[in-house]
């Protein structure tokens, strides 16, 4: 690299050898075909379960394939949940989800926030819940996609789907050998990378160019 400026050089070679900080994608299968859409009432909900690869992750978002029919009531409440795995198939509450943008039409990858930090265990089985609750006024469904097929990516797997007729008081569970997970994305914090060589070489002639021009600087001044 050559470079007649101190100050632009440190900041080229700082720039390179820095990284951003963005999700890993546990598991998805986004990329699959849909083969149809569950709709999903104040009664009849819906669960995804995916597991774990061998590491533990803090969670940043779930995204998933939501969409909803033509009329909303205005007092439609959209649930989203990530819960343990448990005896009953669903287990104990660990977190709720805002939804990043509001479901609507044919079902798009909504983005599920959590409302408070959870970090999930190496090997390890959830669920994504989904539901809504609404009153008299509301005679729609919230669309929830799901795959044909049970291909995905990442080091995480997608296990069995469960449904509930009550609103996610019980619950039944679907075996995975029927080819239809829901669409989802897990998206978790990415695991603390050991710096490589060239990266720590960088990094040293980006503070050799530092206190280069912090020499040049000392000397135009004592001029």
């Amino acid at each position: 690299m050559n470079c007649n400026h101190p100050r632009l050089c440190a900041a080229a070679v700082m720039a390179l050898a820095a990284t951003t900080a963005q999700a890993d994608v546990l598991v998805s299968n986004l990329a699959q075909p849909e083969r149809a859409f569950s709709e999903l009432t104040s009664l009849f909900w819906a669960a995804q379960s995916f597991v774990t690869d061998g590491s533990s992750h803090p969670l940043q978002s779930i995204d998933a394939m939501l969409g909803t029919s033509a009329y909303r009531g205005d007092d439609t409440e959209y649930v989203a949940e990530l819960h343990a795995s448990g005896p009953g198939i669903i287990g104990s509450l660990l977190t709720t989800f805002s939804f990043g943008s509001t479901p609507s039409g044919a079902p798009t990858a909504i983005s599920l926030l959590p409302d408070s930090g959870v970090t999930l265990a190496a090997g390890t089985t959830y669920w994504l819940v989904v539901g809504e609750r609404h009153g008299s006024l509301d005679s729609e469904y919230l669309g929830w996609s799901y795959a044909d097929g049970n291909a995905s990516t990442g080091p995480g797997s997608l296990g069995a789907f469960g449904y509930s007729t009550d609103g996610g008081m019980s619950w039944s569970a679907s075996t995975f050998d029927t080819p239809n997970p829901f669409r989802l994305a897990v998206n978790v914090a990415p695991v603390a990378a050991v710096p490589e060589p060239s990266s720590i070489a960088l990094m040293a002639l980006g503070l050799v160019a530092l206190l280069a021009m912090r020499r040049v600087h000392r000397t135009e001044v004592s001029r």
